[in-house]
């Protein structure tokens, strides 16, 4: 009968426990690196973000724009009468002096039309004359129906004669007014749109008068949110282009609404108001002639205190009001995760890009501002 020595037995325990050892260590291994491999694939299958860190500063409203320079005070002058022009007095260049005329007009029409009314007014002064004849031929006989009737006639006569006098007054007048266009003051000449023989075309400009002695400026159209950070009397720096570019002084003259068509048509109401201010400026420089493009850049700031200041993709606004997401890393047993959490803000101030912050976030905080897939709070996602 034979036995196993005890130096065998142990041996074989020994290659037996090692290899349970190392199938063990097999398994835990491949566990391991299997979690490792769900994870990195779950990482990988996150929603991917981009974030900022809110910026410390001053919010700034850039204001630009341009127009054209024209001498300060300039007059369009027209004539609504569509009477033929009789002579043109002036040209393009010209210099004026104020009443000196510009056009005359052939004003037969209104001079016939005075004519005609004051040969209507000397018939009803004709009647009038018979009417107290009348009167006094009534007062004779003494019949008091009569005697009434005759008053009655004689004031409505003398109402008809009231009338065609103040008729008359208002077409002298605007004989005086429509015969000539004459110059609102001092200037140049610096378009002139009448031909003799043909008549002015009602509304057009017929004789454009200017006075550079007075400067020159540009009216401009800014949005009625950045208008209300400018004020009258501010100086503000004109760019001026003509062959070269010069840098000069500008003077805000006047902030007024712009006149906008309605969309709906002239009889609708409009209730809104304008979106849109004309901001007129003055420019001293010299050189000037008029014509020139000029334009304005200028950097404006509401509050005078620093706040957090993110870009307007990173706000959102549902019922409750405006929120952004902010990233919140969490401690895991594989490694840290970053998770998403809403943060309602309440917001001081904005511009084309930009929004300033004044509660609910912290200059720390990593607020999200692209996303690769919609987020909600509590998702876990991935940074980019």
């Amino acid at each position: 009968m034979h036995t196993v020595e005890p130096q065998g037995m142990e041996l074989a325990e020994a290659r037996k426990k090692r290899k349970v050892v190392a199938v063990s260590g097999a398994f835990f291994g491949l566990l391991l690196v299997l979690t490792l491999f769900s994870n990195t694939l779950q990482a990988i299958t996150l929603p991917k973000v981009r974030t900022e860190t809110p910026i410390k500063g001053k919010l700034v409203h850039s204001i630009e724009a341009n127009g054209t320079l024209k001498p300060v005070e300039e007059a369009e002058l027209k004539n609504e009468t569509g009477w033929k022009v009789k002579a043109v007095h002036v040209k393009a260049g010209d210099a004026v002096v104020k009443d000196q005329p510009l056009i005359t007009y052939d004003s037969k029409p209104a001079d016939r039309q005075i004519a005609d009314e004051q040969t209507a007014l000397k018939q009803q002064k004709l009647q009038l004359e018979g009417l107290f004849e009348s009167f006094v031929e009534a007062n004779r006989t003494g019949d008091s129906t009569v005697i009434g009737k005759a008053k009655r006639d004689i004031e409505s006569r003398q109402l008809d004669i009231d009338v065609r006098e103040r008729k008359i007054q208002a077409l002298q007048e605007d004989l005086a007014a429509q015969r000539q266009i004459v110059a609102p003051f001092d200037g140049i000449v610096t378009s002139v749109h009448a031909t003799e023989g043909l008549p002015s075309t009602p509304g057009q400009s017929v004789v454009r008068v200017s006075n550079a002695s007075r400067g020159y400026g540009m009216s401009v159209p800014v949005a009625a949110d950045l208008a209300a950070l400018l004020s009258v009397g501010e100086k503000i720096e004109v760019e001026v282009k003509d062959q070269t570019v010069q840098v000069m002084e500008g003077r805000i003259e006047e902030i007024a609404d712009t006149q906008m068509e309605l969309a709906g048509g002239a009889g609708e109401k409009q209730d809104a108001p304008p979106v849109m201010k004309t901001v007129r400026i003055a420019v001293q420089g010299e050189g000037l002639k008029g014509g020139e493009r000029a334009a304005v850049r200028l950097l404006k700031s509401v509050s005078a205190d620093e706040q957090l200041v993110i870009s307007n993709e990173a706000i959102h606004k549902d019922r409750e009001g405006k929120f952004v997401y902010v990233i919140e890393e969490r401690k895991g047993p594989l490694g840290n995760g970053f998770y998403v959490r809403k943060s309602y803000i309440r917001t001081a101030d904005a511009n084309t890009n930009q929004t300033a912050v004044r509660e609910g976030i912290l200059p720390i905080d990593q607020v999200i501002v692209e996303t690769s897939e919609p987020l909600q709070a509590g998702n876990r996602v991935r940074l980019q």
